[in-house]
């Protein structure tokens, strides 16, 4: 069961897994947040949010926030807009140190919210931020490297502007691995990659995962997996990290034993954070390998991406020509 603290007192009213968020704010932006304390604080992690901008002020704002504290410090991500446009809304990421603002990178152009409902998450590590707002088929994405050293904090949603708002589907999430960082690709040319997938799966999921690796060889997909790569004495990180270089696609097979692996999300999270910022030509795709229908094994950042389906002969047949497509030659 959640456990929200919420400030000011009484600016936001949480039933079941909705918060309601109405009256006044405080301070020059008017802002009002709330705070899961049952699920932190935690120096990284993700927080995401489908938020529905209320009432019919002409001033609105809101989104999620991390490393919060009590004392109005926070780093948020959010939408707002102004009297002069409305119907248009800035994306920023900006920092907040009891209550005063310090803005940290904002969208070049304002985006068009239909509906006033939107999906919003953030992820933070050591000092990289990335934040996401899906609005219908539409994704815009934030990039932000921060100067000053991390610190841990609690996870939740803001609204700026006295703005009424509700926000479902929260999710919080603590990363607890270090990600590793392979090289990209550097300058315009595309760099030539060994393998096409790089399968990131549980171990409980062996199983699946070679009759996966059979119809990749029988298709003609090169790929990279660790029981075939890694092997007695070798150092495993360095083995994995040659291989995420090496590999075109970061496969990630979802499964309910998928959802309790931190292993798995070191593997494919750097990739995720460079495709978000643009800078690379690499994808993550999810994989389902069960037909799991548990949300809890989908990761907040996947949850968005068009996958894959093991059970379904349909899906996993166009999912195998894709990747053929992509082998040198093709």
């Amino acid at each position: 069961m959640r456990n929200w603290r919420t400030f000011p007192e009484r600016s936001w009213t949480p039933v079941g897994g909705v918060l309601s968020g109405f009256g006044r704010g405080e301070g020059s932006y008017k802002a009002a947040y709330a705070i899961d304390v049952n699920a932190g604080p935690f120096l990284n992690g993700r927080v995401s949010a489908h938020v529905l901008l209320a009432g019919s002020r002409l001033i609105s704002g809101a989104g999620v926030i991390f490393r919060a504290n009590e004392l109005s410090s926070f780093a948020a991500f959010y939408v707002v807009n102004d009297e002069a446009a409305p119907d248009l809304y800035s994306v920023r990421l900006a920092a907040f140190k009891h209550g005063k603002l310090t803005s940290l990178v904002g969208l070049k152009n304002s985006i068009p919210i239909s509906g006033r409902q939107f999906h919003i998450s953030g992820q933070f590590f050591s000092g990289e931020i990335v934040g996401q707002v899906v609005v219908e088929l539409e994704t815009h994405t934030l990039g932000y490297l921060l100067p000053e050293p991390p610190f841990p904090g609690y996870c939740g949603v803001v609204r700026f502007y006295d703005a009424p708002i509700v926000a479902q589907n929260i999710h919080i999430e603590e990363i607890a691995m270090k990600p590793i960082l392979p090289d990209e690709e550097r300058g315009n040319e595309a760099r030539k990659y060994p393998y096409s997938v790089f399968l990131s799966h549980s171990s409980s999921d062996k199983a699946a995962v070679l009759m996966v690796i059979e119809a990749f060889k029988k298709s003609g997909i090169s790929y990279w997996v660790d029981h075939e790569q890694i092997t007695f004495g070798d150092g495993i990180v360095a083995k994995i990290e040659d291989g995420l270089k090496k590999s075109e696609f970061v496969v990630v097979c979802l499964s309910d034993n998928f959802a309790v692996s931190g292993w798995c999300r070191a593997e494919y999270s750097p990739i995720l954070y460079r495709e978000f910022s643009g800078n690379t030509s690499r994808r993550v795709i999810p994989l389902i390998l069960d037909g799991s229908k548990n949300s809890d094994a989908v990761p907040l950042l996947l949850s968005d991406k068009m996958r894959a389906d093991f059970t379904s002969p349909s899906s996993f047949s166009a999912f195998l020509r894709f990747l053929q497509k992509r082998e040198p030659g093709s």
